[in-house]
């Protein structure tokens, strides 16, 4: 039984219980047990003392170690700091799912990833993943904007211009040149952008320019939170002689001389980066070249070279005088470099020291909102040949479809979204004010208003499992009917132009949806179209009332558009395609039909020519058009999702 007592010890500094309840695993505490039990009993049989302490003492750090975290997670968690990174190889980047909030004493954001890491708004879908990207931003702080909220990013910003692109921001804080190279290696490649803006600036982007491995301090520091504390605190806590970060300046002439890439005086180390970000910069253009995307290089400016106040208080507490040092010597060199790599540079020196606005918090060393909206200001101005085709009605992802019109043609009715509320709301045209109509803790999708204005349609329920009911609210009464029967379900009503009817798909558990036709005034169904064999969804009347368009799957498994004519019940092909039919909509002269069509792996838009039958395609993007209305014969609105981004646009025909 001589095992048993180094056994004991080791049992005593790694506690079961403290390790499930740091883990919350027991696989990993049974596991941990295990070895203990195996180590106990072959260092019993050690005859070296000296090395059977050693053993123990490492033992004893590390059980202490285990048993300190847990006592810092458990009585100080509201010292904790929290860690938004993880490792990944030579880089690191977002956690997926957070749902953190930042406040300082000159911001307040929030900070919520998604299931891949890309940040997102309060409303988005964290399970939902983006596979492809028209723009992909590269960068390390000023990209990320960890310090304003989602929707006030430049990157976010800069959609609203041009809302038929994906857009996806992958800045990562204190990312080096190389970091961001081994991402857009490992993960960038793979979304297929069609351009890659990389973020560098003045501040750290021109010192120390290598390649780095992660080492046992970042991997204490993604998983130990009393380690976290400890770097924040005691050990990464720099002193600030003016009270903010002044990078890449420092206190001494010794350092400045030789890693300040403003100083004039040369030095070894300076030259080597030099020759380093030309070197990482072609291999960014290698990269680029290799999936035919442009290159898009953009410099940030410091502060020192936005501000002549700035510099001269850096100058005034380190001793330096201005004529040592060349302010734009970054400009030049990243100009230079950019120019003999056929790489495309946008400079902001200019735009920033002419800013009305200072684009930077003053103690924080990063872009406050004014600072992002300059950016975006510029981006705008040099992506101006690549004119958005369509303009956008929502202000911010608020994930709005459905848009229909109100026959004064002045106002449009639709779906909306605010945290764990669902709303319908009517809004004017320009989108400068906006009502609440009805609101509902359950999901509220496909609202319908009738010409008269008197009725409100629309879908209530679970629409992922197929448990939703029409419902007919009375505007003027307040009183609201379920349509659908006892035993049924229903979706996507649509009211007749006379206002007497509504059509909508209905069906069992189970069942196919047929079509049918509800009388308001009487209160029951009137007709009804399909016979359960197949899949019948999105009735609409022609202007005339005459006739029920629908979409049915048809033998090949894909929908086409199909023709009921109510007066002699003739149902007939209208058209078939090789792809997918979704959402139609008929225009107001009756000639047209628009539908969203899933002909190249996403949802775009097509018009149907009745009188010619040739259909033309409208929209060819990455994103997701769909739920599309004509407002008049000449002009469409519908709903769109373009990665992160979503929302209700409106597009010009002629």
């Amino acid at each position: 039984m001589k095992w048993l007592k180094p056994l004991l010890f080791a049992f005593i500094f790694f506690n079961p219980v403290a390790l499930l309840i740091l883990f919350k695993s027991y696989w990993v505490s049974l596991f941990v047990i295990f070895l203990i039990a195996i180590g106990g009993y072959y260092v019993c049989k050690i005859k070296n003392l000296r090395l059977v302490v050693w053993l123990f003492n490492i033992f004893a750090i590390i059980g202490i170690s285990i048993n300190a975290e847990l006592i810092f997670r458990s009585l100080y968690a509201d010292k904790s700091v929290p860690n938004i990174y993880e490792i990944r190889g030579k880089y690191y980047f977002n956690k997926p799912y957070l749902r953190q909030k930042f406040d300082d004493e000159e911001f307040n954001s929030h900070y919520l990833t998604n299931c891949q890491g890309y940040r997102i708004d309060l409303l988005s879908n964290a399970d939902d993943s983006i596979t492809h990207c028209d723009w992909l931003f590269l960068g390390d702080s000023f990209t990320q904007g960890a310090q304003v909220n989602y929707e006030e990013m430049f990157s976010s910003l800069l959609y609203n211009d041009f809302p038929d692109k994906i857009i996806v921001n992958a800045g990562m804080s204190g990312a080096g040149l190389y970091e961001s190279l081994n991402y857009l290696k490992d993960e960038g490649v793979n979304l297929h952008p069609k351009r890659i803006i990389l973020q560098i600036g003045a501040f750290n982007d021109f010192y120390n320019i290598q390649e780095r491995e992660a080492g046992w301090s970042e991997y204490l520091m993604e998983h130990s939170e009393l380690y976290r504390y400890i770097q924040y605190n005691l050990i990464d806590n720099p002193i600030l002689p003016l009270g903010r970060w002044t990078e890449p300046f420092f206190d001494n002439k010794e350092e400045n001389s030789k890693y300040n890439i403003f100083f004039k005086e040369s030095s070894p180390e300076k030259e080597a980066d030099k020759v380093a970000f030309a070197e990482v910069l072609s291999q960014f253009k290698q990269e680029a070249d290799k999936i035919s995307a442009e290159l898009v290089v953009m410099l940030i400016p410091s502060k020192e070279q936005t501000s002549d106040e700035m510099l001269t208080e850096v100058c005034n507490q380190f001793d330096i005088t201005k004529v040592e040092l060349d302010m734009t010597m970054t400009n030049r060199l990243a100009s230079e470099t950019c120019n003999n790599l056929g790489v495309r540079f946008l400079d902001l020196y200019d735009s920033f020291r002419h800013s009305e606005k200072f684009p930077f918090f003053m103690r924080d060393e990063h872009l406050n909102s004014d600072g992002h909206k300059l950016i975006t200001d510029e981006l705008k101005s040099a992506f101006d040949s690549e004119k958005r085709k369509y303009e956008i009605f929502s202000l911010g992802n608020k994930n709005e479809r459905y848009p229909t019109f109100f026959d004064d043609g002045m106002s449009v009715l639709f779906q909306s979204q605010e945290e764990e509320t669902y709303l319908i709301k009517s809004s004017n045209l320009i989108h400068s004010t906006e009502d609440i109509v009805w609101t509902s803790p359950k999901e509220l999708i496909h609202p319908a208003i009738s010409k008269d204005g008197k009725l409100l349609a629309f879908t209530q329920g679970d629409q992922d499992r197929g448990e939703t009911d029409v419902i007919i609210y009375n505007r003027a009464t307040g009183a609201d009917l379920r349509v659908n029967p006892v035993g049924y379900r229903g979706a996507i009503p649509t009211f007749s132009n006379d206002s007497r009817f509504i059509v909508y798909p209905k069906w069992k558990d189970n069942e196919n949806p047929i079509v049918c036709v509800y009388d308001i005034e009487r209160k029951k169904e009137i007709l009804s179209i399909g016979d359960k064999k197949t899949e019948c969804w999105r009735p609409i009347f022609s202007p005339d009332d005459s006739v029920i368009y629908y979409i049915r799957m048809e033998s090949d498994g894909l929908f086409g558009i199909r023709r009921f004519d109510i007066a002699s019940k003739e149902d007939k092909q209208v058209l078939k395609t090789s792809y997918n039919i979704w959402d139609i909509a008929i225009s107001p002269n009756g000639e047209k039909i628009v539908f969203a069509g899933n002909k190249d792996g996403n949802w775009d838009l097509f018009i149907f020519d009745m009188g010619s039958n040739k259909v033309s395609q409208i929209t060819k993007t990455l994103g997701n058009e769909w739920d599309p209305v004509f407002y008049s014969d000449d002009e469409i609105w519908f709903a769109g999702e373009f990665g992160i981004n979503n929302g209700i646009y409106y597009l010009r025909l002629k």
